[in-house]
């Protein structure tokens, strides 16, 4: 599992692990330190990796860092995969809302940058 890494260790971590496992049987998943998860989704897109983990609203954490950044929220990826125009099949708004409910009953944070921003 490759943590919230600059982009440049990314791709050195990613080649090296390229060499051995193909692409399609890759995945990764980040934290979202220093707002480094989504550039780094995308250089592993870029390198061929299709399959990313992510949280809704970010839940989670980090147990080994206290008061450390959350994973990054599904929310993000959804909203820069549209960007991108990878068709994704999710519904962004349902998915944003679903995640203020589970916010809500939780009594947790909203983590995702989208959060209160209009469309």
């Amino acid at each position: 599992m490759l943590r919230s890494f600059s982009i440049c260790h990314v791709l050195l971590s990613l080649e090296e692990v390229i060499d051995v496992v193909p692409t399609e049987k890759l995945a990764v998943r980040f934290h979202d330190t220093y707002g480094q998860a989504l550039p780094n989704i995308l250089v592993s897109l870029q390198m061929g990796i299709s399959t990313v983990d992510s949280l809704v609203s970010g839940l989670g954490g980090c147990p080994y860092a206290k008061g450390a950044s959350g994973n990054v929220a599904t929310e993000d990826v959804v909203y820069m995969l549209n960007g991108l125009g990878v068709n994704t099949n999710i519904d962004l708004q349902k998915l944003m809302l679903a995640g203020d409910f589970i916010c809500k009953h939780l009594g947790a944070l909203i983590w995702f940058k989208g959060s209160g921003c209009p469309d």
